[in-house]
């Protein structure tokens, strides 16, 4: 059979089997998937790689049930970045290849297989949501058979994880939600690649990179980094939520608490943490606003920097410190140690490591196995209603609240939040710039 497939018999006469690959090709690669279609498919079992023509201007069309009929009929279907897949075909199948070349190299491998076809037309037509469609199948059949030929030795070997494919589907069911953006006040603030890549309908798109080796995603889409829009500027005024306001649920002392339920030192969930180790650090029961600053200081320089001898005493850092070593030991004595959602860092692949800096990842790892348990049970609580979570950053949850949900939906937040033994400041405001506290709950 010639590579392209377009009619159905072809393409029920290809077979399938428990290796195959598949890389989706949308309209123009630089569109987020929210506001993309399916252009191609490129197809890859034991025989040879098959493009199957969805809506590309050479070919004969295949219909989307076809191949998604087709598809489902695999056990499992290997792809690079399953969760951009999954805004255009089931994913319950997908293995998400990039997360075993993390686990097996610790690092991802560079997977540039543009062709100089691509790049030209790229650096040429980079507006046109089109693209793909006019750039020709070959082009697109080399590339992926280039992207087949870097990835093939990975398939196969992947851990069995459930938490990553949470990772995968309630993170993307965040992203696909969108923010209401005012357009004005984000052009005096941002300078996006090309405005159409992730905006539309004066809707904008974050797009959630997870393949960082500590397994805390990243977010910094159209050369907009939503997880680190600063807070002075006003730039937070550019966005704004679809119902009738944003309410932040601001997690105190996120990574001590996390830290302080690992080691297994209790905490008083109705104080702050930084008041808590405040009255070590100045011996009084009652500590200044002052103060209180300088306990977040003094404990973030411990817990990032290494623990100063003159805090060693304090229990609190002495099951740290324990901890620290156990980790450090087993680490060497194994070769590899498994961090929270289950990813492996292994000694031969890690250069420039030791012990604090093996904490400080296994620490991200585990805010980022917190987050998506949380995030699942919020996302299932807010299933039927109007209100929604638009944004994730880090120790945070911005939720696109409808006064239609009532309060009884932000008492069930709190009570999940509560739940594992965390605490949240509560703000609310019109845009996420204007966010302010409140007791409500």
């Amino acid at each position: 059979m010639f590579y392209i497939v377009e009619t159905r018999e072809q393409l029920l006469q290809l077979h399938t089997d428990e290796k195959s690959f598949i890389q989706l090709i949308s309209g123009n690669s630089n569109f987020h998937p929210a506001i993309n279609d399916i252009c191609l498919l490129y197809y890859k079992n034991s025989d040879k790689g098959y493009i199957l023509p969805i809506d590309h201007s050479e070919a004969f069309s295949l219909e989307k049930e076809d191949v998604i009929e087709f598809l489902s009929k695999h056990n499992k279907l290997y792809c690079l970045d399953k969760k951009f897949h999954s805004y255009f075909i089931p994913s319950n199948n997908l293995i998400d290849i990039n997360f075993t070349i993390l686990d097996q190299e610790n690092k991802l491998i560079d997977l540039e297989c543009d062709t100089l076809v691509h790049r030209d037309y790229y650096r040429k037509y980079y507006p046109d949501s089109n693209l793909n469609k006019i750039i020709p199948i070959s082009k697109h059949y080399e590339k992926c058979e280039c992207l087949y030929d870097l990835v093939k030795d990975y398939i196969g070997k992947e851990n069995e994880n459930t938490l990553l494919d949470d990772l995968v589907s309630e993170y993307k069911k965040v992203e696909e939600k969108g923010l209401l953006v005012d357009q004005k006040v984000l052009d005096k603030h941002f300078e996006p690649n090309w405005r159409p890549y992730s905006i539309q309908d004066n809707l904008i798109y974050t797009y959630y990179n997870l393949y960082n080796l500590t397994g805390r995603p990243t977010n910094k889409f159209n050369n907009i980094n939503f997880l680190a829009l600063n807070k002075d500027n006003g730039c937070r005024e550019s966005f704004y939520p679809l119902n009738d306001m944003f309410i932040e649920f601001d997690f105190d002392g996120y990574h001590l608490r996390l830290i302080a339920n690992l080691i297994g030192f209790k905490l008083d969930n109705n104080d702050s943490i930084h008041n808590i180790l405040g009255r070590y650090y100045f011996n009084k029961e009652e500590i200044s606003e002052e103060e209180y600053q300088q306990s977040k200081a003094i404990t973030f320089k411990q817990i990032y920097g290494g623990i100063d001898k003159e805090y060693e005493s304090i229990e609190f850092f002495q099951k740290i410190k324990g901890f620290i070593k156990l980790m450090w030991d087993k680490y060497n004595t194994e070769g590899y140690i498994k961090l929270p959602t289950g990813r492996i860092l292994h000694k031969d692949k890690m250069e420039n490591f030791y012990p604090q800096k093996l904490f400080n990842y296994a620490i991200q790892n585990l805010e980022t196995k917190s987050n998506i348990i949380i995030l699942k049970e919020l996302n299932k609580l807010l299933e039927n209603k109007k209100s929604f979570i638009s944004l994730i950053v880090y120790d945070s949850f911005l939720i696109d609240f409808s006064v239609e949900d009532k309060k009884d939906v932000l008492v069930g937040v709190k009570e999940i939040i509560n739940k594992h033994n965390l605490t949240a400041k509560i703000k609310y405001g019109k845009n996420y710039e204007s966010l302010v506290k409140t007791n409500y709950l």
